[in-house]
């Protein structure tokens, strides 16, 4: 496979692609944007599969984003069982939305995939950039994400506005758009241009993560159009990352932590799975019967597997 960016060394490297509020929906496209068919990357429904240019993904489907507790599945706890591997929602007792309270604090901080991964001697980076006012406000002041506090827990150096600016980092939309409308005077940037950045830095280090949200405002929104731009500009910058990196030592896993925008008929959260996709090299057989993920939870471990790190065991939190 022809390949437009490298890196040093042969280990393998891992990419976690984390997009906000879309679970596996009806194929009815009336209701649900990703059964379209206009995104292929994104084309998880219950009888459809995704595909990209490079070819189909070696795992597509729905994870169990309730986790055995009862109720609608919500961000910050859902987060926080993608990026430790700790199941929050048991620990919490319910479902917890927006940003993490003091207790899925402690776990992030304790149990962080980016702290892991550095702790093994592995490098491990956020790539998405963060506003010049993040830096410049009281630490006391910040209300911080579960990525935000997986970054902080790792003490990997979170990205600026220069980092942006100078193409070694990438903004939460995407393309500037939100950002813009915000008022910050930034250049438009296509998906593509994007996803060249995103690409080349998953080449350089062990771990990357990239966060978008937009895609949960706007099923919270219920606006289709909005919701099918955001997916439009995801699959052009997913189609550009996988056919620019080598997927022979690259495995790109792309996650989401609950329903919301592949069901326009309402505007909470759904029940249904949360999606998955992973490109990459192949497992040999008996990788193959232990890392197959079925929630949550499996993400951590599978990606530390992914870097020939074997995963610890946090499930003793309470």
């Amino acid at each position: 496979m022809e390949c437009a960016v490298t890196g040093g060394g042969d280990r393998r490297r891992v990419l976690l692609f984390f997009i906000d509020g879309i679970g596996v929906g009806t194929d009815d496209p009336a209701r649900n944007p990703l059964a379209t068919g206009e995104f292929p990357t994104l084309r998880l429904t219950e009888s459809l599969a995704p595909v990209a240019r490079v070819g189909p993904p070696r795992m597509a489907w729905g994870l169990d984003a309730s986790m055995g507790v009862p109720g609608l599945p919500q961000s910050a706890t859902g987060q926080t069982s993608i990026f430790t591997g700790v199941n929050a929602p048991k620990v919490m007792g319910h479902h917890v939305s927006g940003f993490p309270g003091p207790t899925l604090r402690r776990i992030l901080f304790e149990h962080s995939l980016l702290k892991q991964v550095r702790e093994r001697g592995l490098s491990a980076t956020f790539l998405n950039a963060f506003r010049p006012e993040y830096f410049e406000m009281p630490h006391a002041q910040r209300r911080l994400s579960a990525t935000s506090l997986a970054t902080l827990a790792s003490g990997a150096r979170f990205r600026s506005w220069e980092d942006l600016l100078e193409g070694r980092a990438v903004a939460h939309d995407l393309t500037h758009w939100r950002m813009r409308e915000r008022g910050y005077e930034l250049p438009e940037r296509t998906p593509e241009e994007a996803g060249a950045i995103i690409a080349e830095e998953a080449m350089r280090n062990d771990l990357s993560l990239f966060e978008y949200f937009e895609t949960d405002r706007a099923g919270h929104a219920q606006d289709r159009a909005r919701a099918m731009q955001c997916l439009r500009d995801l699959d052009r910058a997913l189609q550009t990352v996988l056919s620019r990196v080598d997927l022979d030592r690259l495995c790109v896993l792309i996650v989401s932590d609950h329903g919301n925008l592949e069901d326009g008929s309402v505007r909470t959260h759904t029940m249904n799975p949360a999606i998955f996709a992973m490109w990459g090299p192949p497992w040999n057989a008996a990788d193959q019967a232990t890392i197959l993920p079925r929630s949550l939870t499996d993400l951590t471990p599978l990606a530390l597997r992914a870097l020939g790190v074997e995963p610890g065991s946090p499930t003793s939190i309470s």
